[in-house]
């Protein structure tokens, strides 16, 4: 009885591991459907970069120019 109880376990622990290390759903379907880049998606993806860039240096500047423009008040006074 022992024999079988530990015949069926090591069945078990085997099944779990085979599923641990198979590659299958959103992976494996992931690096078979996107073989090809396409060019327009990256230059989008690109432009719109560029877009929130100049959003983001534009706030940087006005915010240093409006530190320059506070500091220049304090000391002019």
């Amino acid at each position: 009885m022992n024999h079988v109880l530990i015949g069926l376990m090591g069945k078990s622990n085997q099944t779990r591991a085979n599923d641990r290390h198979d590659i299958k759903g959103p992976l494996n379907d992931a690096f078979i459907s996107k073989a090809r880049l396409n060019l327009n998606d990256l230059l989008k993806r690109r432009l719109e970069e560029k877009n929130v860039d100049k959003k983001v240096n534009l706030l940087i500047f006005s915010g240093a120019v409006a530190v320059a423009a506070v500091v220049g008040l304090i000391l002019r006074f």
